[in-house]
């Protein structure tokens, strides 16, 4: 609802509307939660054409682990090991993805589901 009341109010310059959603790989044993983050990647990526029209591009990112406080000391650990650069994600990287999309260095980007997470698999 609030990606389709966005394309109804954007009035700004074409090329300068975006659209960000923030997915998770995080969905097993949590069905509801993993529902309605499969459900976000399909309604922003279909919104990167719906809306193309309007020059506002949308895509979604996927932080990979960043430790945000809900984290046990041994989930933090294992998860450590399976990453590649040996260590999480901070908020404020995945910030400075946020602001690159939304810069007009970023506006050639559309209907992406970007990984950036550090390589974990």
């Amino acid at each position: 609802m609030l990606v389709r009341e966005y394309g109804r109010r954007f009035s700004g310059a074409h090329g300068t509307g975006r659209i960000i959603g923030l997915t998770s790989d995080h969905t097993v044993g949590n069905l509801p939660y993993g529902a309605s983050k499969g459900a976000l990647d399909r309604i922003v990526l279909a919104a990167a054409r719906e809306l193309a029209h309007l020059g506002v591009s949308a895509n979604v990112i996927n932080p990979g682990p960043v430790d945000t406080g809900w984290m046990t000391d041994e989930g933090r650990e294992s998860i450590v090991r399976q990453t590649p650069l040996n260590r999480l994600g901070t908020p404020q990287e995945t910030a400075h993805l946020v602001d690159f999309l939304c810069s007009p260095q970023g506006q050639w980007i559309n209907g992406q589901l970007l990984m950036s997470n550090g390589g974990f698999a």
